[in-house]
């Protein structure tokens, strides 16, 4: 029994590059290319004679047999060994062999603006009810016909990340899933066209966002650190005999943002009040929203609780004699429970 905390896609530099995101959408929509795969249908031999090293495609998500919403990207799902070092012996060289293989989480990435299926999933993990999900990560063509897709059994929600939220962001935004099944199937696709989900608007930038934390001047907070919460999961047997189970408390994420100097007074004064006092009890806690809003910057495409927010950093940025910018304050503050709606 081994506990799986693998932090390795943290949305704070899950980023694929364009190369590797049309890298991996090639092999999807090449089958893979592994020969002896169950379900697979192996290339014809012309295949070998296209130059072409990536095609054009889409991924989508599918949960208990109904196509959910498109993705931005996806990782993992593999069955992988771990190399193992044998005790030395009486060679120069150290021996090696391979452990039992274990399945690498899934990782996807999408927008805030969920349906309800994937946001009902989410909500229960968070509300510490998780829910094991049966779905696919599937590959279409740009005719929006299966290519391939990869089935997932048993699967719990291990992450949920939320991206670097700036003020000065121009770049889309996306939400980072991570969820850990029991086994993972890779199956040629059906050839048939994908149904349309419901039309998004334009992409949700991280510049839209507007944090509410009652008694705090918090209009001119500019950035909001990347941040995680994650639900530790226990891994019983290998590869195709595995169960996976929660495993404990989620993992709450502090909340780092910065702010204007001018404005960071009611920051300081919670700070002295809480860490150089020391009044640190519980009616010194605050709760806080953190909203995603869309283009008007008006309606809330989604909204982030934060309950018993507590303050533990105060810190001025470096000052540079003659920099023209505006000086901001770090301010870090520890966090008990998060919700979304």
């Amino acid at each position: 029994m081994t506990t799986r905390k693998d932090t390795t896609f943290a949305p704070s530099f899950f980023q694929p590059s364009r190369r590797d995101f049309l890298k991996t959408a090639a092999l999807l929509a090449g089958g893979i290319g592994l020969v002896g795969i169950p379900g697979l249908k192996p290339r014809p031999a012309t295949a070998a004679l296209d130059t072409r090293t990536f095609s054009s495609s889409r991924l989508a998500l599918e949960l208990d047999g109904q196509l959910i919403d498109y993705l931005m990207a996806f990782e993992g799902g593999f069955p992988k060994a771990e190399v193992l070092a044998e005790p030395p012996g009486p060679t120069p060289f150290l021996k090696k062999h391979i452990g039992p293989p274990k399945y690498q989480d899934i990782a996807i990435q999408c927008s805030p603006v969920m349906p309800k299926p994937l946001f009902d999933w989410i909500a229960a993990t968070l509300a510490m009810s998780p829910i094991k999900k049966n779905g696919a990560i599937i590959t279409a063509g740009v005719d929006s016909k299966e290519q391939s897709r990869l089935q997932f059994n048993n699967a719990l929600i291990t992450e949920v990340g939320f991206p670097t939220l700036d003020a000065s962001s121009k770049e889309a935004g996306f939400l980072t899933i991570k969820f850990a099944q029991e086994f993972t199937t890779p199956l040629a696709g059906k050839g048939i066209a994908l149904p349309a989900v419901a039309t998004k608007a334009k992409p949700w930038l991280p510049s839209n966002f507007r944090l509410t934390i009652p008694g705090l001047d918090c209009s001119r907070v500019s950035k909001i650190d990347a941040f995680t919460i994650k639900q530790p999961v226990l891994a019983q047997g290998q590869a195709g005999q595995s169960k996976v189970l929660p495993a404990g408390k989620l993992e709450i994420p502090n909340l780092a943002i910065s702010v204007a100097e001018t404005h960071a007074g009611t920051f300081y004064a919670w700070f002295q009040d809480m860490v150089i006092k020391g009044n640190a009890g519980e009616q010194n806690e605050r709760p806080g929203t953190l909203e995603l809003l869309d283009q008007t910057l008006k309606t809330a495409l989604l909204t982030i609780t934060f309950e018993h927010l507590g303050i533990f950093g105060f810190t001025p940025e470096n000052a540079e004699a003659g920099a023209e910018k505006i000086k901001r304050v770090k301010v870090e503050m520890y966090c008990e429970q998060i919700t979304m709606k």
